[in-house]
């Protein structure tokens, strides 16, 4: 029978798991896309259906929301149930031998689906963050045939929930850097504007930058700090956690923070600074913004948290360890603040860095990597 594979992504925004697809999608020669047959299923916001390869196929699918209160819950688990009798019908129809379930919402629709529907196909789910409730991750590891993850680390948490009898499906596949979208590396020759890059968001800790940019503002006036990002509109929390850094700012008569808007172009965006914070207030499973701030060349500051703390503990080894590190106490804005003046003063320091990031990446993240366990895994091997 021939490969016929569908990848189930809402596409609702380009978070890090939507570009991690779509860096896969556009790194396929036409033989490897026969061989594997994609489609993708959901795709909903105009700007990803724009990002996908040229010429690609895709099928509209709503994935439901799944937070709210004990009442909308029992509309929601009715709506989850739903969507996965659509899912079962439309593999039927398109002759589905495999499913790859992207971000979380279409996992819960994948295992609905092949647990209580009787879904025939080969089942994968790919874990991108530690937002799924680990009952449910438990479950939905029993139900599938393979469960993807992104690093290490993120192995280790998921045998820790996964009965041991599954930890033979578990699989690691990083998210590489697409280096031939790179463009040349600007190396820093001194520190002076810092950039916090991604999705506005509590757990993106733009209110320590925000507050490190405070305590520095008399002491090194030169620094200037650009938030750049966007709350996901359909994310309450954010749009509330955007008016409450903006408004901080204000009373706080901040000149030396400025808010710039999502862009499509990250590494356009990253060139154009100096140094590049990576501030997750809850552990993470990877740290995308660190590989590809490093692939830019750019000087990398991050909380000593899950995901960025593996990458910049292999990367300080890389560089031999230099003095300080790299790695700030997690949710404090006073150390950063100290971190961050110290480099400003002393821009030697962070040449050791600087000087080898990029060939990290090339070494250590290559995307072709990245393609080449995935494509392993989805043809079975």
């Amino acid at each position: 029978m021939k490969t016929r594979t569908l990848f189930l992504d809402q596409g609702e925004t380009l978070g890090g798991a939507e570009r991690f697809l779509l860096d896969f999608l556009h790194q396929l020669s036409p033989t490897e896309r026969r061989s594997i047959g994609p489609v993708v299923i959901g795709a909903y916001s105009t700007e990803y259906r724009s990002a996908l390869p040229a010429d690609f196929e895709t099928v509209p699918f709503v994935f439901p929301q799944v937070r709210g209160n004990f009442f909308q819950k029992i509309k929601i688990i009715f709506r989850l149930f739903r969507a996965a009798y659509e899912l079962r019908k439309l593999a039927h129809t398109l002759n589905a031998t495999q499913i790859f379930a992207n971000t979380p919402r279409t996992m819960f629709v994948l295992w609905i689906a092949k647990k209580f529907l009787f879904l025939r196909a080969r089942t994968m789910v790919m874990i991108h963050d530690f937002t799924v409730p680990q009952f449910l991750l438990r479950n939905i590891g029993r139900s599938v045939d393979t469960v993807v993850v992104n690093s290490v680390p993120t192995r280790q948490v998921v045998r820790g929930i996964l009965p041991s009898r599954h930890h033979k499906k578990i699989r690691i596949v990083e998210n590489g850097v697409d280096l031939d979208a790179v463009p040349d590396p600007i190396v820093p020759q001194k520190i002076e504007k810092i950039l916090l890059l991604g999705r506005i968001d509590p757990r993106k800790g733009q209110r320590f930058a925000l507050e490190a940019a405070d305590l520095l503002a008399e002491r090194n006036p030169e620094l200037q700090f650009f938030i750049v990002g966007s709350p996901f509109v359909l994310d309450p929390r954010t749009i509330e956690y955007e008016k409450e850094i903006r408004t901080f700012a204000v009373e706080r008569e901040l000149p030396n923070v400025h808010f710039l808007p999502e862009v499509t172009d990250p590494f356009e965006t990253i060139l154009q600074h100096d140094v590049v914070l990576v501030l997750p207030t809850e552990p993470e499973t990877f740290g995308r913004v660190v590989t590809e701030a490093l692939a830019c060349g750019k000087f990398v500051l991050a909380f000593d948290q899950m995901g960025p703390r593996e990458i910049l503990r292999n990367f300080e080894e890389f560089c031999g360890n230099p003095s300080p590190s790299l790695r700030v106490e997690p949710d404090n804005a006073m150390s950063l603040a100290e971190k961050i003046a110290h480099f400003a003063d002393h821009p030697e320091d962070a040449a050791p860095y600087t000087q080898k990031a990029h060939q990290f990446v090339v070494e250590k993240y290559p995307l072709s990597e990245t393609r080449k366990r995935l494509l392993n895994i989805l043809w079975g091997h």
